[in-house]
């Protein structure tokens, strides 16, 4: 154990090391780096006396001194490309500077690698008293970097300037009134502002400049391309792509997520209008769950990342790689028809032409865990990085994955070829960190332009939770059922990520490109996992006190990639969309340990109460309650799970102009999905145990074998040596290791999606008019073999063969009409599908150590259909200029036989929480959506022409219907619990009744200063629905347990960034400020709604009613502090 925790110690030393290493070389290449920059002017360039221009001086300058970028804009370029005569040979930087300045009548500057040409400064910029003041400064879109030497022109007065060195401009002596200022810059899009002088006022105007992906600069090609910015989408932009949408969509910009606190995509999700995530990585669109909504990544379907659920993680994408999220809300032919909820298309900041490298460093502080002492167990010594190095792996001396035959071994094969380590140790939990780099260039490839994006992300995370969970409610009338218990639980988990995101993109000529674009994810978690059940905890009869100690870890590897194109033929009439898609995903849980322990109550009244855990043996009576599961679990269990999946598809898409204002596109989208899921599963036991029914009724030792209770009946201080020869006997007088492996263990599955669409788009009258429609085509087959486990002892497995296959019909059609430019009404009309996950129609039954809940599918779900109607009123206040917008709009969904998570745990019986799925008859959604995003200028000062809002709140109402066949089904396994014929209705699982995201921003450009707050919550929403059985009162309650629900909870995050030199921002930001637990609900009284529990005294009499706390936690806050360089 010393060893253990001193080896620990190193590591953490190691790492603390390596990051204080990685960021003194960064400050000192900055140091060296800019002392480099005086040096410039002096410098010789290899020129000889001759005659030659100011273009081709320049192109030398630059070629000889690589780290030398001119800045300087067109009219500046035509005035260069005179002729200049030399008369000197070996000239300095300066010489030639001078000369240029002589001859063509233009001022330079320097400062540090740049030299700014620019055009002497305008008299009428001169200082001078008058009307009015006009003055800002010009920086970079992203890091608020000064640009120097930007050109400033007002139209209007024909009056022009440069920015100074730092970036700033002032015109004096303007006239009172309205003007267009215009920006222009070499390498960024020129940028137009509508500016107001007020008589003896000054205007202040900070402009930021985007890349425009196109290199004005001159660059000859023996020359190294210099850096240029990269092109990210503002609010205004993303605000006129969803103006100018055909269809209902909202959408967030890289400048929102700039400035926020959100690292990566799930948490920008929550600041989209009807948008929430669910466990911190899953989206909810209009409060429908996960399973209703489609991730696009860069346009390709996002593959799924879990082990339950088809969703995509959207904590995988760090947050500054994303250069805007559109979410798509009504139907259209060309997306997939299985988005009832919507489409979230997330796109990665792209580059074309440009060369730029950026990187973030992240250390975070969590409140409860960072530089606390956490639990933890021996692993793998690449832990650290998401990938087991092998310490974990299958044993070669059992079967392998796949193989259903029993291991016929010795046990003490088993002592040697498994892993020993079964033991709890500690450590100091140590700061998060992340790592973002971003890497853009282009080069030439065959004559033509190749550019790419290469990003890679690092993130390395300890947290420690103590959850409290409870089942039942403390009633007068004391509940002597085992399964109402309350449980204490200490879990602490290591998370580790490496991201690589790249992409290519290879431009044929202006009307075609193709793309290759890839994403890799290799992620670790162990966890480790110390909880103590207090059974029968509200009759206080319980003489003994259950312990686990789980030991976990999983990783998974995932591969996306696509290559595809576009071509545009006939002048843009014709266009040609296609790609090819690749995925690969594994995912592993390789030898997950319980370890299954017990302690008389006594013992936690004197010494030291760890001292008494004892295992959990078999007891021989059947009356017992918990017998069967000590016998099938055993006192310790060993499970190796892996799951892969392969998906390949393939997409046509074709377009025809035939009018400016009408086009028709048609395509094809096929797709097959495999998936094979294999598991292994050891048990320890008694020696004697046989694997029979006799096992129920007799003791260890009863069969007339001797078994040693000093082996059998281990304490948790054995554990470090228990996995031994000394334990693990043949004679049987220890401990036995039994292959419980089942052919229900293992499960393989097949999808097959074909699909087909047309539309037509028709934009009379200058597009105030718009149509947009049409209908998609899917025939889906879903084919899943399985087995399920004998219910008799000694039964054999009984296989399973699911086989859905169906054609859908979606038509959808959307309608928008902008009477004004500043108006857009939309109206939407479509019909959509669900289709169950492979997890959801297997009856694979998956054992969820983590949350103690078995998890199993059902082979009798059915595809859900959906029909979906929008209206929204869309407001652009000044023409768009400033990013604002004000919507309003409402939806109505009907749903047949939606699908729903559900918990059909059982109080009687002495079992895990399950976890199913069944099918709902019927349900409908309606509900409002509302949207501001508004600039505070019209308030006066400063300090409001720097504050915006951004706000939206979503209200829904849901039903759920399920008919008396419905339930009258549910109850076929029940035959004495049958509540006759009745219609249960309630909210539809996932549902919230409402959301709220308002955030507040300050942005000034100037000082390279953004301050936000953000404030969110989401309403009570069901995170599994109760099976709705009445209560039964000879139970106290009912048989089955109620809906667990999802608690509101008030969230509040702040983030404060500032640009500290002009490559180097810095951001400290604090998550979760009010500290607010996570909180889920156990519907006890089968109210669907949240009550909470209240002591009520009735004729004299007093009970405890209303719903219990199912669990609880608080994750802390979250202080983050990060730094990002730009070069």
């Amino acid at each position: 154990m010393k060893h253990f925790l001193r080896k620990n110690g190193k590591e953490a030393r190691l790492i603390s090391i390596k990051s204080i290493s990685v960021f003194s070389i960064l400050v000192l290449f900055l140091i060296f780096n800019g002392a480099a920059h005086g040096q410039v002017l002096d410098k010789k360039i290899n020129l000889s006396a001759a005659t030659t221009t100011g273009i081709k001086i320049t192109a030398a300058i630059k070629a000889q001194l690589p780290e030398v970028r001119f800045t300087y804009d067109d009219v500046i370029s035509q005035k260069i490309a005179g002729t200049v005569k030399l008369t000197i040979s070996q000239p300095t930087v300066k010489q030639l500077l001078d000369i240029i300045k002589s001859t063509f009548g233009i001022e330079y500057q320097t400062t540090n690698n740049y030299i700014i040409l620019s055009l002497p400064k305008s008299p009428n910029a001169s200082a001078g008293g008058g009307p009015g003041t006009i003055r800002g400064r010009i920086v970079e879109f992203e890091t608020t970097q000064p640009l120097p030497g930007a050109s400033v022109y007002i139209v209007e007065l024909q009056k022009g300037m440069q920015s100074n060195i730092d970036g700033y401009y002032s015109f004096t002596n303007i006239p009172s009134g309205k003007y267009t200022v215009q920006v222009s810059y070499v390498s960024f899009a020129t940028e137009k502002v509508v500016v107001e002088v007020k008589p003896g006022k000054e205007a202040t105007y900070d402009i930021k400049l985007q890349g425009s992906n196109s290199l004005k600069e001159v660059v000859i090609s023996s020359v190294k391309k210099s850096r240029a910015p990269v092109s990210h989408t503002s609010e205004r932009q993303v605000l006129e792509e969803v103006k100018q949408a055909s269809m209902v969509v909202s959408a967030i910009s890289s400048e929102q997520i700039s400035k926020s606190a959100d690292r990566n995509a799930a948490e920008v999700m929550q600041r989209v209008s009807g948008v929430t995530t669910v466990d911190d990585k899953f989206v909810i669109v209009r409060g429908l769950n996960q399973r209703y909504n489609l991730t696009y990544l860069n346009d390709n379907v996002a593959p799924s990342t879990e082990l339950y659920s088809r969703a995509f993680a959207l904590d995988l994408i760090p947050s500054r790689i994303i250069d805007k999220i559109l979410v798509f809300k009504s139907p259209s032919p060309e997306n997939q028809g299985d988005a009832t909820g919507g489409v979230v298309k997330i796109y990665t900041k792209d580059a074309k032409n440009v060369k730029h490298f950026d990187i973030e460093v992240q250390t975070g502080l969590r409140e409860g865990t960072t530089f606390k002492n956490v639990l933890t167990y021996q692993g793998g010594k690449f832990d650290f990085l998401g990938f087991d190095d092998g310490t974990r792996k299958l044993p070669s001396v059992v079967p392998a994955y796949g193989s259903l035959q029993k291991a016929t071994i010795s046990q003490q094969q088993y002592a040697k070829g498994f892993s020993p380590y079964l033991y709890l140790g500690q450590k100091q939990a140590l700061p998060t960190i992340q790592i973002t780099a971003n890497y853009y260039d282009s080069y030439k490839l065959f004559g033509k332009p190749l550019s790419m994006l290469t990003s890679f992300s690092y993130k390395h995370e300890d947290q420690q939770a103590n959850i409290y969970r409870q089942q039942g409610i403390d009633d007068a009338i004391k509940s002597t059922i085992p399964n109402d218990a309350i449980t204490f639980e200490n879990n602490n988990r290591e998370s580790a990520q490496l991201n690589l995101l790249q992409n290519f993109t290879y431009r044929l000529r202006d009307s075609s490109n193709l793309q290759f674009k890839n994403f890799l994810l290799q992620q670790g978690v162990s966890t480790t996992i110390e909880k103590v059940f207090h059974r029968r905890a509200m009759a206080d009869q319980r003489a003994f006190d259950n312990k686990d100690i789980v030991l976990s870890y999983s990783q998974r590897f995932l591969y996306a990639g696509n290559v595809g194109g576009t071509h545009y033929y006939g002048g843009g009439k014709h266009r040609f969309d296609w790609n090819g898609g690749l995925t690969y995903s594994s995912q592993e849980l390789p030898d997950q340990r319980v370890i299954r322990l017990q302690a008389p109550l006594t013992a936690f009244t004197t010494g030291d109460p760890n001292l008494y855990w004892f295992a959990r043996g078999r007891k021989g009576d059947p009356e017992d309650s918990e017998n069967q599961s000590r016998i099938n679990q055993g006192m310790i269990s060993r499970t190796w799970t892996r799951n892969n999946e392969g998906i390949y598809n393939a997409s046509l898409d074709y377009t025809y102009k035939f009018k400016p204002w009408l086009f028709l596109k048609a395509g094809t989208f096929q797709q097959w999905k495999e998936r094979k899921v294999f598991r292994r599963v050891y048990t320890v036991h008694e020696g004697d145990f046989t694997g029979t029914y006799s096992d129920y009724i007799t003791a260890p030792g009863g069969y007339g074998t001797y078994v040693d209770p000093a082996l059998t009946a281990f304490k948790q201080q054995d554990l470090s040596r228990l996995w031994s020869a000394n334990y693990l006997r043949d004679d049987k007088t220890g401990l036995l290791v039994v292959d419980n492996t089942q052919g229900s263990d293992a499960y393989t599955a097949t999808e097959q999606n074909n699909s087909g669409y047309a539309l037509m788009s028709f934009t009379p009258a200058h597009r105030k008019f718009e149509v947009y429609g049409g209908v998609r085509i899917e025939y889906d087959r879903q084919r899943v073999g399985a087995a399920v486990q004998p219910t008799d002892q000694g039964g054999i497995n009984r296989p399973v063969l699911v086989n859905i296959s169906k054609l859908d019909i979606l038509p959808s059609v959307n309608a928008s009409y902008r009477p004004h430019d500043n108006w857009v009404l939309r109206a939407a009309y479509g019909k959509t599908v669900n289709r169950p996950e492979f997890t959801e129609i297997s009856p694979f039954n998956d054992y969820d150590l983590e949350n103690n809940t078995r998890r199993q599918g059902n082979p009798y779900l059915r595809p859900a259909t959906a029909s979906n109607y929008d209206l929204r009123l869309e407001f652009y206040p000044r023409k768009n200029q400033y990013g604002e917008t004000i919507s309003i709009g409402a939806f109505y969904k009907t749903l047949q036989n939606p699908i729903e998570r559900i918990n059909a745990s059982d109080r009687i019986l002495n079992s895990p929480a399950l976890i199913t799925f069944q099918n709902a008859a019927r349900a409908s959604i309606k509900g409002v959506e509302f949207e501001l995003r508004k600039n505070l200028d019209f308030i006066p000062g400063n300090l409001f022409k720097r504050l915006s809002v951004i706000g939206n709140l979503t209200l829904i109402k849901s039903e759920a219907i399920k008919d008396s066949a419905d339930v009258a089904n549910e109850q076929k396994d029940q035959p004495d619990k049958r509540i006759g014929n009745f219609i249960i209705k309630r909210p539809l699982q996932g549902q919230a009744p409402y959301i709220v995201n308002v955030g507040l921003y300050y942005d000034n450009a100037s000082t390279g200063t953004k301050i936000s707050g953000i404030y969110n919550i989401v309403g009570t929403r069901i995170y599994a629905a109760g099976r709705g059985f009445a209560a039964d009162p000879t139970l106290n309650g009912s048989q089955f347990r109620g809906s667990l629900m999802e608690l509101p909870r008030h969230v509040v995050d702040i983030s404060v960034t500032q640009r500290i030199v002009k490559t180097i921002q810095a951001r400290f930001s604090v998550q979760n400020l009010l500290n607010k637990p996570i909180e889920m609900a156990e519907d006890y009284n089968f109210t669907s709604k949240y009550e909470p529990v209240k002591t009520v005294v009735t004729d004299g009499v007093t009970k405890v009613e209303g719903d219990n706390i199912a669990s609880r936690y608080n994750p802390g806050r979250h202080y983050v502090l990060s730094f990002s360089y730009s070069f």
